[in-house]
């Protein structure tokens, strides 16, 4: 495509097949689709080339599972926020003829070479008076030899840790590494790895939050308010969107999303440590996405607030918090390994992950490779109130998002791209149960 008209155009400038025998062959003709996935809480990006091939290219190149695919796609050619990669091809499926027998469809997968590379090695080493935040970067400069030009922002973590590293993957690493990083600058231990076509992140969600807004995106009626747009406005609509998880409170107590409870266990020093997570004191301190509580803070009929039934998620660990106060310790130097705060990081990270995904909402929009996953957006959606005769919002389900898991459809004359986008908070205030008598008897009865 020449040239941008319409919101959904797109400009494919390489579409190309690199074969281990060095050959590039040119799929942009033979393309029937191509999409492009990113997730917030998956390591890599990835996607899948449907073409038509009437060239018997995967006899004629001998494909196996070792070849590259060049990408360079986008809205504009040459565009800074265009999808410009090398993947590797792991996978082709889906083969058969097509009905004149003289074709036949395929569909490539491919993804981050840097997966197929760390499902070949194992790291062994250890890591003493470490921090997190400096062992990814190990791992991702030294490690897997990412190129500088595909890593993002690698967020500083707190504490300095002794870790050793047992015979694991790079990105099992990682995750494994995730659970126990807590970011320098925020309360919590939300730390998450994840990959865009910016390159590797690193990053707590409470410093997502403080993103500044890329979109503001709003639900336009089909054939109503969309065709009035001007084609700027058209970018930033909403072609439909699917509100699937507005709440699940029974995920949410068994999730430990608005109370929790750790017991810790220290052997050496026969100590216990007892840890309630309440949101309602967590909340005012934290960094949110939207200013009110997504609860009401519902009392239950034995009298225990939705924030203070601790026992709904209960988890028992090994603790060292208080070894280095015990003389018999503290006077006999790396004796014991550094604090690792698991009071800190079991009943926030336990709570903050949940958190993050209480509402949830699928969009699609216009085709945009500048959208990547870990942005904020504002959705608008104007509230269903039949007494609303102004068409203002739903201040309960507009508001801040950011957005989780993303996936760019091209087909061969259009680009759309469909987003799941979550928040952890609301615009506006729940108003707090009227516990009247005859409410608690209709309850009780």
């Amino acid at each position: 495509m020449a040239g941008i008209h319409y919101p959904l155009d797109y400009s494919i400038q390489s579409l190309d097949l690199l074969t281990s025998s060095g050959k590039k062959i040119d799929f942009k003709r033979m393309m029937n689709n191509l999409s492009y996935y990113e997730d917030l809480y998956s390591f890599i990006t990835s996607g899948t080339l449907a073409v038509t091939d009437a060239q018997g290219f995967i006899e004629s190149l001998q494909l196996t599972g070792n070849e590259f695919i060049e990408i360079n796609i986008g809205k504009i050619k040459d565009a800074p926020d265009n999808i410009v990669e090398v993947f590797r091809i792991y996978k082709i499926e889906k083969r058969k003829p097509t009905g004149n027998q003289n074709a036949e469809t395929y569909e490539f997968s491919f993804c981050s070479e840097e997966l197929a590379l760390s499902e070949q090695i194992k790291i062994s080493q250890g890591y003493p008076s470490t921090s997190i935040s400096d062992i990814v970067k190990d791992i991702l400069n030294n490690k897997l030899k990412v190129n500088s030009n595909k890593i993002g922002i690698i967020e500083d973590t707190a504490g300095i840790y002794d870790f050793v590293v047992p015979n694991m993957k790079p990105f099992e690493t990682i995750s494994w590494l995730s659970t126990y990083a807590r970011p320098a600058s925020y309360h919590g231990s939300d730390m998450l790895f994840y990959q865009t076509r910016e390159g590797f992140n690193f990053r707590s969600l409470q410093s997502i939050y403080n993103d500044e807004v890329f979109g503001t995106y709003k639900y336009s009626q089909k054939n109503v308010d969309y065709a009035e747009q001007q084609n700027e406005d058209k970018e930033t609509s909403v072609l439909k969107y699917e509100l699937f998880k507005s709440y699940d409170s029974l995920n949410e107590i068994n999730a430990g999303t608005f109370a929790n409870r750790l017991v810790s266990i220290d052997p050496m020093i026969r100590s216990f440590y007892v840890t309630d997570f309440d949101y309602s004191k967590y909340q005012p301190n934290a960094s949110t996405l939207n200013n009110k509580p997504p609860s009401n803070y519902y009392i239950n009929r034995l009298g225990d607030a939705q924030n203070t039934n601790y026992l709904g998620v209960l988890k028992v660990a090994t603790s060292n918090k208080d070894e280095m106060m015990v003389d018999y310790i503290k006077n006999r130097p790396g004796s014991v390994a550094k604090d690792i705060f698991i009071e800190t990081y079991v009943p926030l990270r336990t709570a903050q992950l949940s958190l993050a995904n209480y509402t949830k909402v699928k969009l699609t929009i216009p085709g945009d490779t500048g959208m990547t996953v870990g942005k904020v957006i504002q959705f608008n959606v104007n509230s269903l109130n039949p007494l609303n005769k102004n068409k203002e919002l739903d201040e309960f389900y507009s508001g801040k998002y950011i957005v989780t898991a993303l996936r760019h459809i091209f087909t061969t004359d259009q680009m759309q791209t469909m987003i799941e986008i979550a928040k952890d908070s609301s615009t506006g205030q729940f108003q707090s149960i009227n516990v009247t008598p005859d409410w608690t008897e209709a309850i009780t009865s």
